[in-house]
């Protein structure tokens, strides 16, 4: 097995003893990523590799690309946000501050006048940063500008392929698209800016995939999420001018194939989600973009750039319930979409792409993304709701999809018969719900590794002494929540180790004996529970 170290990083950045330096922790990632045999869904056996540079594998397929040969790596180096210090020691982290300058924020996308503007700043704040770099977010020369993908991404039918780290999207239908005379396959990967990454490691704060946090989903104003998507070019499947004849390429593999062959894909689509506290109903923004080969590029790099907004979305307009109704005012679209892409629209003409579903809506699906607080092992159970409305749902239904809810609140239960289309009575799930604030990505690592309870097979490559120990996080996880002091957390931890040692011995002691106090006898740490 190849060799590796595990490296932790620090980013300078804070008042330290008097002296001016960003100091921001970054969870460890190995120097070199590592390969090992595993099964399908991660689980020891054989059949796939996995490879791991971090905590969780960058991806699992049946057939590895050359180790001479690039390969994707999760980018999964999440900041562990603010450190804490109390008497010149490190006692926990607070969460990063949100963006009060991010350069979206200098137009107002609701002033029609400066929507072009904004979606102009959104799209070169990301592709600025990942465009030289062909995407690879862990490139050194990004410095302070780093971005992040969701892990556990790596198994059942969206897995990650392993050449680009692209998962599997909605088939572009030939009956919906006008350039198309046979349906071709879409895939996307998307990636979070460095505040949005904080949240992601925060809901993946252990390694082992059942224990993640789905309750710290809450993003922090201008985290920003990204989407490539691309189509399967396929040029005996194109109808009349090719809408993709010179767009960007990037050569893909199947995870479940027995080769490491690979197809072209070409970029279509780009989505863009940002937190903005300007948004009034649900905290988000939405954007889309379609490749507009019309447009001119010096070289092939600059082709990422000819991407032409098709709108803006801030709420799902939920009072519209019929086409070309004129009161569509938390949609804008802009009205030089290039053709064939200028009927893609969504539901009732709200913002949508070419990849995406016209019953819907790209706010509404995300809108869904939520998970049980218990551990269902069934999808269907463990997140309460579909993305959109079945086939069988009435109109007035499928506006259950369309309300604006902000992102700190579930979806809501709904009734599994008939077709999920009417929420439950109570409409509040026993247990409950987390909202998971817009990401169907963390839901979808947390469908993965909790409600499926697929493996992680990068849990044996971890050294002993970088694995997470539970009690601490939980006690750095109170610190951040405001619910333990740190000066406590040095004080639990030593009764923690005493607990550890006496209970190693096989010894039932007092309270005394382990320095709690009596009325805490039903702490956690008690080693006669």
């Amino acid at each position: 097995m190849m060799e590796h170290r595990y490296v932790r990083r620090l980013i300078l950045g804070a008042a330290l003893f008097g002296v001016t330096a960003l100091y921001t922790g970054c969870r460890s990632t190995f120097d070199e990523p590592v390969r090992d045999t595993t099964g399908e869904d991660g689980e020891a056996g054989v059949g796939y590799t996995a490879q791991c540079s971090g905590w969780f594998p960058d991806w699992i397929s049946r057939t590895a690309p050359p180790e001479d040969e690039p390969s994707f790596q999760l980018a999964q180096g999440y900041p562990l946000g603010i450190p804490r210090f109390e008497d010149g020691e490190l006692v926990g982290w607070d969460p990063l501050e949100p963006y009060d300058n991010a350069p979206w924020l200098a137009h107002d996308f609701m002033d029609p006048n400066e929507r072009l503007d904004y979606l102009a700043a959104l799209k070169d704040y990301a592709l600025s940063d990942l465009v030289p770099y062909d995407f690879v977010p862990q490139n050194k020369s990004l410095g302070k500008k780093h971005w992040y993908h969701v892990p556990m991404m790596t198994s059942g039918f969206f897995a990650r392929e392993a050449r680009h780290g692209l998962t599997e999207e909605r088939t572009l239908r030939a009956n919906e698209q006008s350039w198309l005379s046979s349906s071709v396959g879409a895939y996307g990967i998307g990636l979070y800016n460095r505040i949005g990454g904080y949240t992601v490691g925060q809901v993946f704060n252990d390694p082992e995939p059942s224990n993640a946090q789905a309750a710290n989903a809450e993003f922090i104003d201008g985290a920003l999420v990204v989407k490539v998507l691309f189509a399967e070019y396929d040029p005996g499947a194109i109808v009349g001018p090719d809408p993709l004849a010179n767009a960007p390429a990037w050569q893909i593999q199947d995870p479940f194939a027995n080769s490491s062959d690979t197809f072209e894909v070409r970029l279509i689509q780009m989505d863009i989600a940002v937190k903005d506290p300007r948004s009034p109903d649900t905290g988000w923004v939405f954007a889309t973009y379609v490749y507009d080969e019309s447009l001119p590029a010096a070289s092939p790099q600059d082709r990422w750039y000819n991407l032409t907004p098709v709108g803006l979305a801030w709420g799902n307009d939920p009072d519209v319930t019929a086409n070309n109704d004129p009161d569509l005012d938390e949609t804008w679209i802009n009205p030089a979409v290039p053709s064939p892409f200028n009927a893609d629209f969504g539901l009732h003409g709200r913002l949508n792409g070419p990849v995406d579903n016209p019953e819907s809506a790209c706010m509404s699906c995300h809108s869904t993304a939520q998970v049980r607080t218990d551990r269902s092992n069934s999808v269907g159970a463990y997140t309460a709701a579909r993305m959109l409305p079945d086939d069988t749902c009435t109109d007035a239904q499928a506006m259950h999809w369309f309300r604006n809810i902000p992102g700190d609140e579930p979806f809501g239960q709904m009734n599994v018969a008939p077709g999920y289309c009417q929420p439950s009575n109570p409409p509040v799930a026993t247990p409950p719900m987390h909202s998971l604030d817009y990401s169907l990505q963390i839901q979808r690592g947390l469908v993965n590794g909790v409600a499926l309870n697929h493996e992680n097979p990068c849990l044996s490559l971890i050294p002993a002494d970088q694995l997470p120990d539970r009690a601490e996080q939980q006690m750095r996880m109170a610190v951040i929540r405001g619910e333990m002091a740190p000066r406590d957390v040095e004080k639990q931890s030593v009764r923690t180790e005493k607990a550890q040692a006496l209970r190693a011995r096989d010894d039932l002691p007092s309270w005394k004996a382990v320095g709690m106090d009596p009325s805490d006898k039903d702490a956690e740490y008690y080693p006669g529970r």
